[in-house]
């Protein structure tokens, strides 16, 4: 008689396995880089199952987890959302501080593509965040999502919904970061263009024949430009704070 070799999966392993997805899919899906729609989807799928997989046989089956999966599964979702949110609040500040720029500049009418977002966005907006990614990668910050996934689930372990007390205000005060982020990138732009603005002003009181309008906007793309390049070279170390109070988050 033939023996047939038969492979079985245990139920709870696949329940353990979808509810632990949960949590991976929403923080990879909308996490910057990993979650970037020129990813292909089956690259992005498969990145997420294998994740997904090699946590939840780490992860201990806490029977008693799953009595709740109505609300288990929006909860582990809600996680994943939080772990991404550090990283986003990022590229906000990056995104807000080249509005600003682009305003200052006078480019705040040139509109393209974010290549991140897929939405209209200003000209140095788009510079920004892609300087950004550029940055993100080249720190391997974008590695620190899956230590965050990982050491979440000694704070938010399965089937514990999370307290809003223990990450409201710390998300609160990160978010608060992104508008500090966006004037120490937009700052010296600022600063540059206001005294553009003052110094013309003070020459049309003294030579009112003078057309200011078409001084006043070559002088601050020149200037604005040459302060923007200039600026640059601090902005990695504004970004490296930036990413740390990021990371602040999952600890």
């Amino acid at each position: 008689m033939d023996s047939v070799l038969t492979l079985g999966i245990p139920l709870f392993y696949l329940s353990h396995l979808m509810v632990v997805t949960t949590r991976v899919g929403a923080t990879l899906m909308f996490a910057p880089v990993w979650g970037h729609p020129g990813i292909p989807n089956y690259f992005r799928i498969l990145l997420i199952f294998v994740v997904s997989a090699g946590l939840a046989s780490a992860l201990p089956y806490n029977e008693a987890a799953y009595t709740n999966p109505g609300a288990l599964i929006p909860a582990e979702f809600a996680i994943g959302l939080l772990l991404s949110m550090g990283i986003r609040i990022v590229f906000a500040g990056l995104d807000l501080g080249g509005q600003m720029v682009s305003y200052h500049l006078g480019y705040s009418a040139v509109q393209t593509i974010d290549p991140q977002t897929m939405n209209r966005s200003t000209l140095m907006a788009s510079f920004y965040t892609l300087l950004g990614t550029v940055l993100l990668l080249a720190t391997n910050q974008h590695y620190a999502i899956f230590q965050a996934m990982a050491s979440s689930y000694a704070v938010f372990p399965l089937g514990v919904l999370p307290a809003t007390s223990t990450w409201f205000d710390t998300l609160i005060s990160a978010a608060g970061q992104i508008f500090v982020l966006g004037w120490k990138i937009a700052f010296p732009v600022f600063l540059v263009s206001l005294l553009i603005e003052a110094a013309v002003g003070f020459v049309a009181r003294m030579q009112p024949q003078i057309n200011t309008l078409i001084v006043t906007a070559p002088l601050k793309i020149l200037l604005g430009l040459l302060v923007l390049g200039a600026s640059l070279l601090v902005l990695p170390n504004v970004l490296g704070d930036a990413f740390e109070a990021a990371n602040s988050l999952y600890r």
